[in-house]
């Protein structure tokens, strides 16, 4: 989660008069923060990834003074003062590399250094988290002040265009920064799939950015009251609208005035679409929410009126509180992208009343707590398998057809496969988790020997997920004769004595497997191991040696002995008291 470091100077300059430190550090846990540290003059603190608008001193100031007295007035001065006259367009060229930008204007920015030190934390956290390392989304903030308009946003050959990155001295190319610049260097994946990359100019052809790499030195921000020309580069929509809110909302608490910029978009995919011709930015707007008086008793535990509520709404942020029939309405401002339904307005509501505002109360049904059986036979296995000398390990609940029935040696057993998976190892959910730790050995081929794995796996059988123990021993060692030691001492410690057949594994050598067998039970066998079922007895675990095809294509060049166990079929048959 962000954290973010603050002067105290400066919190204490834009939360206003009677600011208290302490005060501050004891209340903002409140609205979702930890306090890291504090001393020497700054004050960390961290802020869970649903606030993206709290990424920056400004954002948490303007929250904290709500929080301790809302002002009414401040809906009027969050908005658009008016129109800037400035038009920037956007070429078709961009529509396949990074089609949204979005843009606006603030004037009169009272920059000194704290503020230009929160402009620079806010644009890298908004593109670490919502900008997902700047691939969503990238920010742009610049001198309007050094350029001149109308701005147009289209693409360049690598080698097509040069300017002076920020921080450097002479013309750079465009391949010459990402092959040699720190961010460049930093940032050259998110274009790597393209032959040509996006440029913001100006009027005469000077650049203002490269995004999302790096901004021209042309338009550094320096001290002193500034009017800024912001752009926000990148593939979402609402994502774009939301980190230009934020920022814009950040430099109207330094003093600027909002205005709009005309972005025209090209009579193309995916602008079409999306209905967009010519579109005034940013989309700065506080939006109508709706909640019942009634949910918000339900959920939170007690009858809250319309003056609670509103006094709620209004510590968090939201103006506008009106009550229509059973509904209460209130205006969400711009910057806040988490209120998506009725309960996260609830979630509000308990913070602006205090959480202590709710008293705890005794269960109305005497209920006594315990832990599930099955839980407590994995744990004791767990216990039983670190004992032997196993090393747990946790892996994925997903694999691959050809992992689940090759490898397994399985023909035609039904697997539930994944809809678009997003890679070929991962279509499907395992029904059994020994491949996954078969892969896991021959990731660690390189590690010393002997290994031994085991894990208490989620698997799928049907649509009815269930647990099992795996094991796997690599070793020069490992043979019939160890693993069949291995299950029987885990069933000795389990005090039971089960039947042993030989087993018809198809992941195993023939003739050196075998599978321990427990009277059938009432019903039909729904187990991990249906290939195992006779017409007298159920499954409860197969071991044996991995067949040396299945070693040969994992690259495993010692003996592989394995182990699996049906935990529901072991929990519904074992009255040992664990």
């Amino acid at each position: 989660m962000p954290v973010i470091n603050m002067d105290i100077e400066d919190l204490s300059r834009l939360c206003g008069d009677g600011f208290s430190i302490d005060e501050f550090a004891s209340e903002i846990p409140m609205i979702g923060a930890t306090v890291e540290k504090m001393g020497g003059g700054e004050i960390s603190v961290e802020f869970f990834p649903n606030r993206p608008d709290l990424f920056g001193v400004e954002g948490i100031a303007r929250a904290y003074r709500d929080l301790k007295s809302p002002d009414t007035t401040s809906k009027g001065r969050y908005a658009i003062t008016g129109d800037s006259g400035i038009v920037l367009d956007v070429m078709k060229g961009v529509s396949t590399i990074r089609p949204i930008i979005g843009a606006a204007v603030v004037k009169g920015v009272d920059n000194d250094e704290s503020a230009l030190l929160s402009i620079m934390n806010l644009q890298e956290k908004l593109h670490i988290t919502l900008g997902r390392k700047r691939a969503k989304v990238a920010i742009g903030i610049h001198d309007l002040t050094t350029v001149e308009p109308p701005f147009a946003y289209d693409s360049y050959e690598p080698s097509g265009i040069s300017f002076q990155p920020l921080g450097k001295e002479g013309e750079w190319d465009l391949e010459r920064i990402l092959e040699e610049h720190e961010k460049g260097t930093a940032y050259a994946w998110t274009l790597q799939e393209h032959e040509r990359y996006p440029v913001i100019t100006d009027a005469r052809g000077r650049v203002l950015s490269f995004p999302p790499i790096i901004n021209g030195e042309l338009t550094r921000l320096r001290t002193g009251k500034r009017d800024i020309f912001i752009d926000v580069t990148g593939t979402d929509r609402n994502a774009v609208s939301l980190a230009l809110n934020i920022v814009c909302s950040q430099l109207m608490d330094r003093g600027g005035a909002l205005f709009s910029v005309e972005v025209r978009y090209p009579p193309v995919e995916p602008y079409l679409s999306g209905g967009m011709g010519a579109i005034s930015w940013p989309e700065y707007s506080w939006t109508r929410a709706e909640l019942d008086p009634r949910y918000a008793s339900g959920w939170l535990g007690r009858e809250l009126d319309q003056e609670e509520i509103s006094k709620a709404l209004m510590r968090m942020g939201f103006r506008d509180i009106e009550r229509h029939g059973d509904m209460i309405s209130c205006s969400v401002p711009p910057w806040r992208a988490d209120i998506l339904h009725e309960a996260d307005i609830v979630e509000d509501i308990a913070i602006g009343l205090g959480f202590s505002s709710f008293p705890g109360s005794l269960p109305t049904e005497h209920t006594t707590a315990s832990e599930r059986s099955i839980t407590t036979l994995s744990r004791v296995l767990r216990e039983i398998m670190i004992g032997l000398g196993f090393l747990e390990a946790r892996t994925i609940s997903l694999s691959n057809e050809s992992d689940q029935l090759e490898m397994m040696g399985r023909e035609h057993c039904p697997l539930p496969l994944i809809i678009n998976p997003i890679t070929t190892e991962h279509t499907t959910v395992r029904m059994s988790a020994i491949p996954s730790l078969l892969r896991l050995l021959s990731m660690n081929r390189h590690r010393d020997q002997p290994q031994r794995l085991f894990e208490v796996a989620d698997v799928m059988v049907g649509n009815r997920s269930m647990k099992v123990l795996t094991l796997v021993s690599e070793d020069i060692k490992a043979s019939f004769t160890e693993i069949k030691g291995i299950a029987r001492r885990l069933l000795s410690d389990l005090d039971m004595d089960p039947l042993l057949l030989p087993s018809s594994m198809g992941c195993y050598i023939r003739g050196r497997s075998g599978a321990y067998m427990v009277a059938k039970g009432d019903g039909g066998y729904s187990g991990p191991f249906p290939e195992l079922v006779t017409d007298e007895a159920w499954p409860l675990l197969h071991f044996g040696e991995v067949r040396p095809a299945v070693l040969t294509d994992l690259q495993l060049a010692t003996p592989v002995s394995a182990l699996e166990m049906d935990l529901k079929l072991l929990d519904t048959i074992t009255d040992r008291a664990l």
